[in-house]
């Protein structure tokens, strides 16, 4: 019997992601089981999240803005060329600007510290960055095996190379090292992808045929991927870095489910964009169900025994930590639906862009109103009311205006049912428990 049977593009891609999750959640363990500090493990996390903050909501738009653009792939055969210019483009540029901006960067983030191994983050962030292209290649070619098999290999290598010199005694700066030198394997691989499936030819139609979709993308991701670090953010200019790193590892949602989440969102938008729109939300309704019963029951599991499993699964400093992964745990209920996916497949980036500036503002308001009254518990807080306001207004304008009622493209039941049982037991554990 051939494995292919169990598995599709879709489902690779879904794969690819949690893998990648499991290798940075297997690393940050592998960490507080070592000699580094919580002190030094929050110095790493910083790195990461400055990272992160740099580079996710362009990467965002460009590849999903590629993806929407990906029915042309046959009329353009410089299309991947192109599209790996432009992250190769923005790299640089935003590797200029932090380094024009160190100071500023410094003082917004970590109360103006001086931040460790930039210049190793500097370089990180240049080779690192454009090889996320690689992933949304190989989902456009419907490569279900070379999907697996390259997140098997790459994040099973980051897992030994970034965790093994710690335990052998060196500092966080050769896990720094090792994460270069992996995006550098990474690269060469993406050079290889290029000169397989693209020519090599500047296409300056193409290009800017792509920065227009992708603008309004990329600042509806830097709005809306922002909450994470807008949290970040208010922690760390109100916490010390210990007390950031206990935030870092409790602001984390269900392991997976974000992940698998924006997978199916991501390989359901060239589906939208090239195929039958009623076929293309019975397929996001019944996929999301099934991630409906799949996720909530383990993220119930997860709430009810977090505050057994954190001391266990890291140390004692982290026991604060479960209680803010059980406010994150509830942002389960938004990510299970999907009306973003809708929009971006139809190209009606403009009312996601809106949508996602209130979520930032709510977010903003929100956050520094309940950390008054609940501490660091009210920034995950606040950002689950954001989140959710978000959705609900993206719902709104695909029923007002796209005339797509919600039950079109999931179950109201099944996620309300869901929704009453996860809430209730938080409740238990929070208070009861």
């Amino acid at each position: 019997m051939k494995l292919s049977r169990f598995y599709n593009h879709i489902s690779s891609y879904q794969f690819f992601q949690v893998f990648r999750f499991g290798a940075m959640f297997l690393i940050g363990i592998l960490f507080t089981k070592s000699h580094l500090t919580i002190s030094e493990i929050g110095n790493y996390e910083t790195l990461m999240f400055i990272s992160g903050a740099v580079s996710f909501f362009w990467v965002s738009g460009l590849m999903n803005s590629m993806l929407a653009l990906s029915k042309k792939e046959k009329d353009n055969p410089s299309f991947y060329f192109n599209a790996f210019l432009l992250m190769a483009l923005f790299s640089v540029i935003i590797v200029l600007a932090m380094i024009g901006l160190r100071n500023q960067i410094s003082a917004w983030l970590v109360q103006g510290r001086d931040i460790q191994y930039y210049n190793l983050l500097l370089i990180f962030i240049l080779l690192n960055t454009p090889t996320f292209l690689i992933e949304h290649l190989l989902l456009l070619k419907k490569q279900s095996r070379k999907i697996i098999t390259y997140a098997i290999f790459i994040f099973s290598m980051q897992i030994i190379a970034v965790s093994a010199p710690i335990f052998l005694g060196y500092s966080i700066e050769s896990s720094i090292m090792a994460l270069i030198f992996i995006a550098i394997i990474k690269l060469f691989y993406l050079a290889y992808l290029i000169h397989r499936n693209s020519t090599i030819k500047i296409d300056i139609e193409q290009l800017k045929e792509h920065l227009i979709l992708a603008a309004p993308l990329m600042i509806t991701a830097l709005f809306s991927g922002s909450a994470d670090y807008i949290d970040g953010i208010i922690v760390s200019k109100n916490f010390s870095p210990a007390t950031f790193a206990i935030f870092r590892y409790g602001a984390r949602e269900l392991p997976f489910t974000l992940l698998m989440a924006n997978a199916m969102s991501v390989a359901m938008i060239p589906i939208i964009a090239s195929t039958n729109l009623k076929e293309s939300l019975t397929q996001i309704k019944e996929k999301s169900t099934r991630l409906m019963h799949l996720l909530f029951p383990i993220t119930i599991v997860l709430l009810m025994s977090s505050k057994w499993l954190y001391p266990v699964v890291f140390n004692a400093q982290f026991i604060d930590s479960a209680t803010i992964f059980n406010v994150f745990l509830m942002l389960i209920i938004s990510r299970l639906v999907f009306p973003q996916t809708i929009l971006i497949g139809l190209r009606k980036t403009r009312i996601i862009m809106i949508a996602a500036f209130i979520e930032i503002v709510i977010n903003v308001v929100s956050s520094l109103i309940l950390l008054r009254y609940f501490g660091i518990i009210g920034v995950a807080m606040g950002t689950i009311v954001a989140y959710f306001s978000e959705k609900l207004i993206l719902i709104l304008y695909n029923y007002f205006f796209l005339k797509i009622k919600p039950a079109d493209y999931f179950s109201i039941p099944i996620l309300a049912i869901y929704s009453i049982l996860l809430i209730s037991c938080y409740f238990l554990v929070q208070y009861y428990l």
